[in-house]
């Protein structure tokens, strides 16, 4: 029995020198083999790393954008917001509202000052590229936000009048306590950066 485990240990031994041998001291034939071996590994691992970095900055960049999105949208929702405030606090002069909207404010209708007449028209000015970039021709946001690029700007529309009480008796056009003007608030925000924007738009009834 003690001479079977001598020769099973002897075996064992025997080759593991072998197979050492072997990968030391390859064939000739056997050396190019493990080379391209070597370099197919090293190009798999090589192509593996940069496919996980590119992943890793990928997504990263996806991150960033959408918080700039984000960022973008809720500075458009506070220029609405103001917006809506401003025309509570001011009321703006029927008279300042033009096709050219100066200051922000536009129309592009007819009758402006006839309840029963006044038509808003069909124009819709936030897709004129020189509202946005001409300062005579849209409003700022008077809060800057922290962390966006450019303080948000919005133009108000006049959209005619339009019932003060939805639920109400028909109103009359001769009596105008039974009519409220109708705003349309549209609102160009970006967010970290200038290249994120978003545009928000509400409408506002406002009773006199």
């Amino acid at each position: 029995m003690m001479g079977i485990f001598l020769n099973t240990a002897r075996i064992r031994q025997g080759s593991e020198s072998f197979w050492k041998s072997r990968l030391l001291n390859p064939e000739p034939g056997e050396r190019g083999s493990i080379l391209l071996v070597s370099l197919v590994m090293l190009l798999v691992i090589t192509v593996a790393g940069l496919t996980a970095v590119k992943m890793a900055t990928l997504e990263e960049k996806m991150s960033g954008n959408f918080q700039n999105q984000q960022m973008a949208f809720y500075a458009a929702e506070a220029a609405l917001k103001e917006a809506e405030n401003f025309i509570v606090d001011n009321e703006p002069a029927l008279s300042g509202f033009g096709v050219n909207c100066d200051n922000g404010y536009c129309f592009a209708g007819s009758d402006i000052d006839d309840i029963g007449s006044c038509d808003p028209g069909v124009s819709e000015p936030w897709l004129t590229g020189t509202v946005w970039s001409d300062s005579g021709r849209h409003r700022v946001t008077e809060v800057a936000i922290s962390g966006i690029a450019a303080r948000a700007k919005y133009i108000i529309e006049f959209r005619c009048y339009i019932a003060r009480e939805a639920s109400g008796p028909l109103p009359d056009p001769a009596n105008s306590g039974d009519w409220a003007r109708f705003y349309r608030i549209t609102a160009l925000a970006t967010g970290g950066s200038v290249d994120s924007r978003v545009m928000l738009q509400s409408s506002y009834k406002k009773s006199s």
